[in-house]
């Protein structure tokens, strides 16, 4: 079809995209839902700058004398107790019942969104963990249908708190809980002895600092209790769960790389794992289940003496014929004690770096986006997100790298539940995952082949925040042979809103800066929040603005090309690309710069 003019009639008519080869009755995300997320974003804001800043004279007297950053990192520890609190007491309730008498406080809320925004690793828990199966029926049937702004803004009845109150044994209000959370409950991992633990001690070795460690109080055991035997016996407990032909499968086994779902694979792993000369039954099986399987959990444990170093060693060996991603990946999930598979902690921290990025744009502001000019950012934010699942349709091998305003959208997408799961398998064919970490150096060269395939695809910048664009004499040739095969032009504009440019700096808030240390106290190595933070949010800024990184410290910068982006070399394989599809009736488009008219194709 040639182009015409058409004259614009705001709001006619409800946006549809083309993300691949199908065509969205509307947008997967509203402009509703991005603003709600914004007032959770600014009060998951205003809760840390409380903590941080010391002011709530409820905050005990040890916490008040930690630096900001330790107290922070203490505060998500009982965060994410009372989470776990929470998701064990669940049951399954209509939407309006689980508002009043169901959804978490502020704290808990925000260890969740953090878990959401890592989708694979969060269905994939709530699939395999008895403690999240009513969590995901309510992914299913009530999460995407929350208003999770109005919630962040509204005071909580006294019915809410009192329900909250006798599920988990902690008052609402977590200020109020701090006096009372003062030990976390876990087992034994040699005699399943109950112990419980300060999570601060004077002599640093509560179960929240970095050299814990707590003596089995029953007296044939005294076993000496540290993350690392907590992390065996959590390895363990899955490995042996499961004999009675249940479905059941290891952390970080059910996703491929790519986000495709495979239980079979999942299950071969399992199956080579429990067959494997390291974890099989090495002893005559007990007629009866239970004790069979304890019998089976104290056999592997005491084989490799407690140990998280050799357990690893063992894994590695038993899965030495699968790809190290696979091998990497199911290891990650269990270097701590928690029944989660990811590091709630690192979750958090990461996300708070995002939330910082998106307050210093602006948009945490109350009212921000009212109806007017402002608003034009988040609806062309929200065309820019769907081009985004477009160009992962089309390139199922490209890790693809989001700006800040697609990031935003991408999180209000994620914050659904089980909605987002259903609506990348429609329209992408597998999980566009979030993930938690990835190593900087392929971060960088991901973003540079993010920026390659958007310019290919749509013919117009990826980024306009001040960075440099990518090489023109490989995209000038690059474009000259995709032109062969498409003339069209998307309906995203070359020019945007002045105040949106900051926007379109890369979100990396999931770079793991350095390799041989953890991102922010992951089991076995020390943490370093403030430094990473400090790190992460200097490599989240334009690169004209950019402190000058020391040698010392980053020995191997990639170039910076005067008309390059951050590296000009491809990754090793070749980046799928297609032609650019027609985006129709999104409406308030034409109004990008005081314009009455937009081409439609």
């Amino acid at each position: 079809m040639q182009n015409q003019v058409i004259k614009q009639t705001p709001r006619q008519q409800i946006p549809s995209f083309e993300i691949g080869s199908q065509k969205t009755p509307g947008p997967l995300v509203s402009i509703a839902q991005v603003k709600g997320h914004l007032r959770l974003l600014r009060a998951f804001h205003n809760l840390r700058v409380i903590v941080e800043e010391c002011k709530d004279h409820r905050i005990p007297t040890f916490a008040a004398q930690m630096d900001r950053d330790s107290r922070w990192m203490w505060f998500i520890t009982l965060a994410i107790d009372r989470f776990e609190r929470w998701v064990k007491s669940l049951t399954f309730v209509p939407l309006e019942k689980f508002i009043n008498k169901q959804f978490p406080p502020i704290d808990v809320w925000m260890v969740w969104h953090a878990y959401l925004l890592n989708p694979c690793w969060y269905e994939e828990d709530c699939e395999r963990l008895l403690i999240l199966q009513q969590l995901r029926l309510l992914n299913v049937f009530v999460v995407s249908s929350i208003d999770v702004g109005k919630l962040a803004r509204n005071q909580p009845s006294a019915s809410r708190m009192a329900a909250w109150h006798k599920q988990t044994g902690s008052f609402f209000d977590p200020f109020d809980a701090m006096e009372e959370l003062t030990h976390k409950q876990m087992e034994c991992p040699r005699c399943r002895t109950r112990v419980f633990v300060p999570f601060v001690n004077d002599n640093g070795t509560g179960y929240y600092e970095q050299q814990f460690s707590a003596m089995c109080p029953l007296p044939g055991c005294r076993l000496k209790i540290t993350k690392g035997n907590l992390a065996v016996a959590k390895f363990v407990r899955d490995l042996t769960e499961s004999e009675d032909g249940s479905e059941n499968f290891m952390a970080g086994s059910l996703f491929f790389g790519n986000g495709k779902r495979d239980p079979r694979r999942a299950k071969a792993i399992k199956d080579q794992l429990t067959q494997s000369s390291q974890f099989c039954r090495k002893s005559p099986q007990s007629s009866n289940q239970r004790i069979a399987r304890l019998d089976w959990e104290k056999e592997n444990k005491e084989s490799i003496g407690y140990s998280w170093p050799l357990l690893k060693d063992a894994i590695v060996v038993a899965l030495r014929d699968q790809p190290e991603a696979t091998r990497t990946r199911i290891l990650s999930a269990y270097e701590d004690d928690s029944p989660f598979s990811i590091n709630l902690i690192s979750a958090v921290l990461r996300q708070g770096i995002f939330t910082k990025r998106i307050d210093e744009l602006g948009w945490l502001k109350p009212g921000i986006f009212k109806e007017g000019n402002k608003l034009q950012l988040l609806e062309h934010a929200l065309l820019r997100y769907h081009c985004f699942l477009d160009l992962a349709a089309a390139s199922p091998n490209l890790i693809s790298v989001p700006t800040l305003d697609i990031d935003l959208i991408w999180h209000s997408h994620q914050l659904m539940g089980g909605r987002y799961g259903v609506d990348c398998d429609i329209y992408i064919g597998r999980r566009v995952d979030h993930p938690l970490t990835i190593e900087e150096a392929i971060l960088s060269r991901a973003l540079d082949d993010t920026c390659r395939a958007w310019q290919s695809r749509f013919h117009i910048p990826y980024m306009q925040c001040g960075c440099p664009a990518p090489d023109k004499t490989l995209f000038e040739r690059l474009m000259r042979v995709l032109r062969q095969y498409t003339g069209t032009r998307t309906r995203l504009q070359a020019s945007l809103h002045p105040d949106h440019l900051p926007a379109t700096h890369p979100s990396l808030h999931n770079a793991v800066l350095d390799q041989e240390r953890g991102a922010f106290g992951t089991f076995g190595k020390p943490a370093h929040p403030q430094r990473d933070e400090k790190d992460l949010v200097r490599l989240s800024l334009p690169l004209g603005v950019r402190k000058k990184r020391s040698r010392k410290t980053d020995p191997e910068l990639p170039p910076q090309l005067e008309e390059g982006f951050v590296s000009e070399k491809m990754t090793e394989e070749p980046v799928s690309l297609g032609p650019a599809p027609p985006y129709v009736g999104y409406e308030s488009d034409a109004r990008r710069m005081d314009t009455r008219y937009v081409h439609v194709i």
